[in-house]
């Protein structure tokens, strides 16, 4: 009986993470409730339709301070209202532009033929793997990372443009997660309770 609970857990483990669902104005809600916070949100669209959101929380509007915490949500269906929790953590910052980098990997989406993820090699580890070939492919860009002792972290690099690619680091393997054309940047956004 306790191998047929232990194997239940083990097979539902995966949708457990992402059962925190629910339409972004609630998340908004949900993580400004108290004083003082405000959310910046980089929505990560494809063909006007977001589908992936970095939701950086933090008290103050003022320059210099980094948020207190992130989460990273996302919807498989652009029409679907709910986005759900993928990760959240509180390691947030900003990796050096190295568009001329001397990494020659290369990686792209399932289907594309290229690998989707790399482990590290004797020069590079996995997550700069990814970070120069996304860095490379995109020019000169802003490079976002986030990191959580209890999920995955990930890697966001956007050009002015609105060129993205976003990259998954979950342990000693960075992997390529989605790319697109279009963002869509809100600032200081809070919400006001009753």
């Amino acid at each position: 009986m306790r191998q047929l609970f232990f194997a239940l857990a083990l097979a539902l483990l995966p949708s457990l993470a992402h059962a925190e669902c629910m339409e972004l104005r609630d998340f908004i809600k949900q993580e400004t409730a108290g004083s003082d916070k405000f959310v910046d949100t980089f929505g990560f669209r494809r063909d006007h339709h977001t589908d992936s959101v970095l939701m950086l929380v933090k008290h103050t509007t003022e320059k210099g301070h980094l948020p207190q915490r992130w989460l990273f949500l996302h919807r498989d269906d652009p029409k679907a209202p709910a986005y759900c929790l993928v990760s959240r953590g509180a390691v947030f910052g900003q990796h050096q532009d190295m568009a001329e980098n001397g990494s020659g990997d290369n990686f792209g989406p399932p289907g594309s033929g290229l690998p989707r993820c790399a482990s590290g090699s004797s020069d590079f580890t996995a997550q700069e793997q990814l970070r120069y070939w996304a860095n490379r492919e995109l020019g000169p860009s802003s490079i976002l990372y986030t990191g959580s002792p209890d999920g995955p972290g990930f890697q966001f690099v956007f050009t002015n443009d609105q060129d993205w690619i976003i990259i998954q680091d979950e342990k000693n393997q960075s992997c390529f997660y989605d790319r697109g054309a279009d963002m869509m940047l809100r600032f200081n956004t809070t919400l006001i309770h009753p």
